[in-house]
């Protein structure tokens, strides 16, 4: 009988904690390892940084009980991967927190990752008309450019489409995918 990890994650928003859940589950699978997955969501994504701060202080203060696997999804908004990547590690390090971590940063944010495989997109929304959209530090370019897609086939988003990241990110082919989310996929797949 297998043994199942504990996976833990931190995620910035609902769109994210949908559609990680989903790839943790996919590269679980691929592994061949069962997983257990807790989520907790930030409630406010502005002060996202002194949410995780707070969240990695209690996993602290349960040190006995640690996940095998804790997993930080924080969108890098604008700043490189690895910087913001460099900034989680940090916070883990303070606190001296001994557990394998793996870092989401979509670059700018996840609803990039959501766009980028268009035949996964329209795969779960047959009708929709997703743009793959380069890299471009804009403010709610992503998020737009999803609601459009989702609106081309005759569906509202009620939630802006985080509704259907489990299913697109199930859908998805890694290997066409921007470098942020090929670095996440990665050290997902180590990490269990």
């Amino acid at each position: 009988m297998s043994v199942k990890k504990r996976v833990q994650c931190f995620c910035e928003d609902v769109a994210q904690e949908n559609f990680i859940k989903s790839l943790i589950e996919r590269a679980a699978q691929q592994k061949g390892v069962q997983v257990d997955i807790a989520m907790q969501g930030a409630t406010h994504g502005s002060r996202v940084w002194n949410e995780l701060k707070a969240y990695l202080d209690l996993l602290g203060k349960r040190r006995a009980n640690y996940p095998d696997v804790l997993v930080i999804v924080l969108d890098s908004d604008c700043k490189k991967r690895s910087e913001v990547k460099n900034k989680v590690m940090d916070l883990i390090a303070k606190r001296k927190l001994n557990i394998p971590v793996v870092c989401a940063v979509p670059e700018p944010h996840i609803e990039r990752w959501y766009l980028e495989d268009q035949r996964a997109f329209r795969e779960v929304l047959p009708k929709a008309t997703p743009q793959k959209l380069s890299y471009r530090c804009e403010r709610d370019r992503y998020k737009q450019a999803l609601r459009e897609a989702i609106r081309a086939a005759d569906i509202e988003p009620l939630l802006g489409g985080a509704e259907y990241g489990g299913d697109i990110a199930r859908a998805l082919d890694p290997k066409h995918k921007d470098d942020s989310f090929k670095a996440f996929w990665e050290e997902l797949l180590r990490a269990l």
